[in-house]
């Protein structure tokens, strides 16, 4: 099945644009003047003792200082040149191991300037995960934050292929940190940037079957794996993503935070370069005025971007919600009784009910109940992108109500670089998942063993499984598991067996019910869900 709304699958956002690089390039020249990345500055950095003695870190961060389009597009060319000034071979892998922030985008995009293939990494991997994804991919130079530099100097004789260090510099560096990396050739990545910029060197652009990243997924068990996505399979997902966010563009502002070595996140920062959409670097622990590691008395980073769009996983937005409604509880009486009608008004009108708020009550509920409630995500937000896990009906509901929002559900993997279905902005369901994205199909398979089958009545179930442009390469190394999961059919089209368990709705839309590897075989024969 593929979306109804294309008579076929898309593939490019624009002409041209069939690679990463070339994507950004067209992007900077369309959009130049607008303001493309940004960062916020730190004014000063304070350590607070709880009362059991324990130091807690705390910012004072001011406004977001800018680079345009072309600013941040000659950043990325000035570090390709430096990249290769500094010696990196051709032929080699960069990594980058941080945090989400510019300077993951400038990097990235200076790679895929020279064709050169990133290899990412969480920054939350343990030791033995970064050896492995270091050492399997050949890493010959390493991109990191400062956070990250420290790590480095106690794997250093595990590390096979390392020859460069880039560290940015979010923090102060100590001298002794930098005289540990006496292995390797190490410069920050401003030392960097000036080298490509007095020692340019042409660009060396790829093609759309080129690899652009090596992801390594989290994976629950062993060692992660090393997913292949080309630069075909990003642009691809972009272009598609594209057509189903509403009327977006360069008015947009988008709050970046979740983790770049993430496919969900570096899909939605491509969807907004391509976009034409100004990208504001946050973090999870800086986002509200009450964040952890915000200074009391000043502001998180949607009260000063004040974003338009925002993506989450739904543990987030589970918190947000859990924290509204512990805060009316702790309010109580009138401001209380007030809330529950208000909300329980509004969802009535959401859900097609009669006796549900109509119009103008809702606009007074908005005013007066929910208005500060939205402020606390800055006030602007209007589309809301959820994924990475199921959300809940009632954090959706939440969302719908109290933050007056369209929730959009994506489905993906990395293994379809992001892409498989994403719910219509206007689709206010609960639980599915919508259609396929128009850069793939999606067909069901049955499954006979665990009772789900395409005949199955009133809907068919079955194994999800992905095919068209989206679809990634395998794994890096892993002839078998690549095999065991990617197949080509006998028209050539490859598709991606997911191990989640759907079924499909009359209108085309996508619900997952189940997972394989979640349903275990009983003494007598009999499949049931341990989650169940």
């Amino acid at each position: 099945m593929r979306n109804s709304r294309f008579s076929s699958l898309v593939q490019v956002p624009w002409e041209g644009a069939t690679a990463m690089a070339a994507l950004f390039e067209m992007a900077s020249k369309k959009y130049y003047r607008r303001r493309c990345l940004g960062t916020r500055k730190l004014i000063n950095r304070e350590f607070v003792e709880s009362a059991d003695g324990r130091k807690f870190e705390k910012l004072h961060l001011g406004e977001y200082q800018w680079d345009t389009y072309a600013e941040a597009f000659n950043r990325a060319c000035n570090f390709a040149s430096g990249l290769i000034k500094m010696g990196h071979k051709l032929d080699s892998h960069a990594a980058i191991f941080s945090d989400t922030r510019a300077e993951r985008i400038i990097a990235a995009q200076g790679c895929f300037r020279q064709n050169l293939t990133v290899v990412t990494i969480y920054a939350s991997l343990g030791e033995d995960a970064l050896v492995h994804s270091l050492n399997e991919t050949q890493v010959s130079t390493l991109i990191c934050d400062s956070k990250q530099l420290k790590k480095l100097p106690a794997i250093s004789s595990k590390l096979q292929s390392l020859r460069h260090i880039i560290y940015i510099e979010d923090e102060p560096v100590e001298a002794e940190t930098l005289n540990q990396m006496n292995l390797w050739t190490t410069l920050s990545f401003t030392e960097v940037e000036e080298l490509g910029k007095t020692s340019h060197i042409d660009a060396r652009l790829p093609s759309s079957s080129d690899t652009a990243v090596i992801m390594y997924t989290s994976g629950s068990t062993g060692l992660p794996k090393g997913v292949m996505i080309t630069h075909g399979n990003m642009v691809s997902t972009t272009a598609a993503v594209m057509t189903i966010v509403p009327n977006l563009g360069m008015d947009d502002v988008y709050l970046a935070y979740l983790p770049l070595a993430h496919v969900f996140e570096l899909a939605a920062e491509t969807v907004m370069l391509a976009s034409g959409t100004a990208i504001g670097y946050g973090s999870a622990l800086t986002m509200t005025d009450t964040s952890n590691k915000i200074k009391k008395g000043t502001n998180g980073d949607v009260s000063v971007l004040k974003p338009t769009l925002m993506i989450s996983v739904p543990a987030i937005l589970d918190r947000i919600r859990d924290a509204v409604f512990k805060k009316v509880g702790e309010k109580g009486g009138l401001t209380k009784k007030l809330f529950d009608f208000a909300y329980n008004r509004n969802l009535a009108a959401i859900e097609g009910s009669w006796f549900g708020s109509w119009a103008p009550e809702r606009m007074i509920w908005d005013n007066l109940i929910f208005k500060p409630i939205r402020a606390m995500l800055g006030g602007r937000v209007r589309f809301f992108l959820c994924g990475g896990a199921p959300l809940s009906s009632d954090t959706q509901r939440f969302m719908n109500i109290c933050l007056g929002v369209p929730v959009g559900q994506g489905y993906g993997l990395t293994e379809t670089c992001a892409g498989a279905a994403f719910s219509e902005w206007d689709d206010t369901s609960v639980g599915r998942v919508g259609p396929p994205l128009p850069c793939c199909y999606v067909k069901l398979v049955s499954w006979e063993e665990g009772g789900y089958t395409i005949s199955d009545s009133p809907m068919p179930r079955g194994e999800v499984v992905v095919g068209g442009y989206s679809i990634t390469k395998g794994y890096y190394n892993n002839d078998a598991k690549t095999n065991e999961v990617y197949k080509v059919d006998e028209k050539g089209m490859r598709w991606f067996y997911t191990g989640d368990i759907g079924q499909f709705h009359p209108d085309g839309c996508l619900e997952i019910i189940d997972r394989k590897k979640d349903i275990v075989k009983l003494q007598h024969g009999e499949y049931v869900s341990w989650q169940g």
